[in-house]
């Protein structure tokens, strides 16, 4: 096992021209390893910290990547304020796979614009697979890290099961649009109360051996029935994730649900914070009382969210939610405002 301790100054920032003038700071490591640092800089000129890469030179090898990293700055102008964001990670990088990314900006505990140099400190532990022996067993990570391996073979060798070509055993098949899926009723029903609630009584897919899907897009079935199958979800983008949280709410399957919900949070703008509003109202309470208070904490005005097609939309379709946002973001309005200067001072106009 190598091991590099981490204490970092991140000063010296580069602009990557190739890549859409992205501001990076580099650390190497060894001959195959470095660490990246790539910024946020604001209509100010601030820069901040927002993730932090690590990549090898040579994907040869199954490698255990973990450890700790904590990125610190001081506000020396509110009385030396200190900010800390710490980080474990812990990742089997395959061959050939993307470098480790350890994201900083997370909403709840976003990273503050500094007037002092940041710094990157803690360790970086990196072991091959196939190096792995009985003394590293004694850490936890290695153990980890084993089992997790098991696990991803477990998950390849059920997705097997979805391939017609290498399908076994399926005893019911899944009929959208002109696709014929087959399925096992056992897998379904260990994962999905719905599912289980369905073959276990005679109901008319129990007894033709055929679920009809027929509220759902055949690319979004695939993608339920794969993480029922494996726990593995894809890279999403807003719309497959808003498709994909119908799904998992209709069949009850809660982490899939946590899942889409956690990537819509990461994703909120205003441009589809109404969006998200009506998906968390329909399908998750939570996912509503975040884009309710991103609207509250991020829309000053009413005539920003006013002028979106999104609100035309909801107006016309939820006009009983739109009259609760409208008063919501009015409220928020008026405790700005009694919180500003002006009214403090008692000026009227």
């Amino acid at each position: 096992m190598v091991q590099f301790p981490i204490n970092w100054t991140l000063t010296e920032v580069k602009v990557n021209t190739a890549v859409n003038g992205e501001r990076i700071s580099e650390l190497k490591l060894n001959d195959e390893w470095t660490v990246m640092c790539f910024w946020h800089q604001n209509q100010f000129g601030y820069l901040k910290p927002l993730s932090v890469k690590i990549r090898r030179k040579f994907a040869c090898k199954e490698i255990l990547i973990f450890g700790t990293l904590s990125l610190s700055g001081s506000i020396t102008v509110r009385g030396s304020d200190r900010m800390e964001s710490k980080r474990k990670f812990s990742e089997l990088m395959n061959l050939g796979s993307s470098p480790l990314e350890i994201k900083f900006n997370d909403p709840q505990e976003p990273i503050l614009f500094c007037d002092t140099d940041y710094s990157l400190q803690g360790v970086i532990n990196i072991i091959s697979i196939n190096e792995i022996s009985s003394k590293d067993f004694q850490n936890a990570e290695c153990r980890k890290c084993v089992q997790v391996k098991s696990l991803v073979e477990l998950s390849n060798d059920f997705e097997c099961l979805l391939n017609p070509e290498t399908c076994c055993f399926a005893d019911v098949t899944f009929k959208c649009g002109n696709a014929s899926i087959p399925a096992h009723k056992s897998l379904l029903s260990i994962r999905s109360p719905v599912f289980a609630a369905m073959f276990k009584n005679p109901m008319k897919e129990n007894r033709e051996n055929k679920v009809d899907i027929s509220d759902m897009d055949v690319s979004v079935l695939r993608i339920m029935l794969t993480y029922i199958y494996t726990g593995k979800t894809p890279d999403f983008t807003v719309s497959s994730a808003s498709e994909l949280l119908f799904a998992a709410d209709k069949y009850q399957l809660q982490d899939l649900k946590r899942v889409c919900c956690d990537f819509l949070k990461q994703n909120i703008s205003l441009e589809n914070v109404l969006r998200i509003l009506v998906l968390g109202d329909m399908h998750a309470e939570h996912l509503k009382s975040f884009a309710v208070d991103y609207i509250c904490n991020k829309c000053t005005k009413f005539s920003i969210l006013e002028s979106t097609e999104e609100w035309k939309i909801l107006r016309k379709e939820r006009s009983d939610l739109a009259m609760d946002i409208a008063d919501m973001v009015a409220n928020a309005e008026y405790k700005m405002f009694c919180r500003s200067p002006i009214k403090k001072a008692g000026i009227i106009f």
